[in-house]
């Protein structure tokens, strides 16, 4: 039996990337602080090889547990991820803020969709509007390709900045603490039940592989 169905053998794989901190500290980057104040280094300094026969497998067999928490299986041994394994695979916090909306904005009493557009895009924005990265300053615009290329993954569309994406920036930009891990296992189902999605987190899935003992 194939170890995944053929859909998933065409499946493009994302690589993974690491941010070169020293070179945003000597640019006066202000990501670095942003991302260090959240405890994010770890992160965005993993730097290991890809198995993409392994990733499709992980993802493939991806079940709907919860918000919460991910079950998978590669080589026939059984992954259980909940919140608090992956933050100490990925060594960053387990807390702050859990939101998650694919379609539309985070309904929470903690945050404010009118006040994150007016930090993203200036006061004049409205949380109506489509968001577009050509309106963000040149550092908010780093920073959302840094979201998009390690915490919500994506192959294209950098152009535009979704909900999710915004709901990232406007914490990490304030110092508001977001729960990373949860964000990465909801994207992770995200990408499971989007058909030719791209397959993200290709350094962490292996981390996670190693966690978990699964040859490489």
């Amino acid at each position: 039996l194939p170890r995944y169905p053929e859909a998933y053998f065409n499946r493009k794989i994302l690589v993974g990337k690491i941010l070169d901190f020293d070179f945003c500290n000597n640019e006066g980057f202000p990501v670095v602080e942003w991302l260090g104040a959240q405890g994010l280094e770890p992160l965005f300094s993993i730097n290991l090889p890809s198995y993409p026969e392994l990733i499709k497998e992980f993802c493939v067999h991806i079940l709907n547990s919860s918000m919460e928490e991910l079950s998978t299986r590669v080589k026939n041994k059984g992954i259980e991820l909940e919140i608090d394994t992956l933050a100490t695979i990925l060594n960053v916090p387990n807390d702050g803020a859990r939101g998650w909306n694919q379609r539309t904005w985070v309904t929470s009493r903690d945050f404010d969709r009118q006040d994150c557009v007016r930090i993203l895009f200036g006061e004049n924005a409205d949380f109506l509007q489509r968001m577009y990265t050509r309106n963000l300053s040149l550092h908010y615009r780093f920073l959302h390709r840094a979201v998009c290329t390690h915490i919500l993954p994506k192959a294209g569309g950098f152009d535009e900045v979704t909900h999710m994406e915004a709901y990232a920036m406007y914490h990490l930009i304030t110092g508001k603490r977001i729960n990373v891990p949860f964000l990465i296992i909801n994207h992770m189902h995200a990408i499971h039940d989007r058909e030719n999605a791209r397959l993200g987190y290709s350094n962490i899935i292996t981390k996670i592989l190693q966690f978990f003992t699964i040859d490489l």
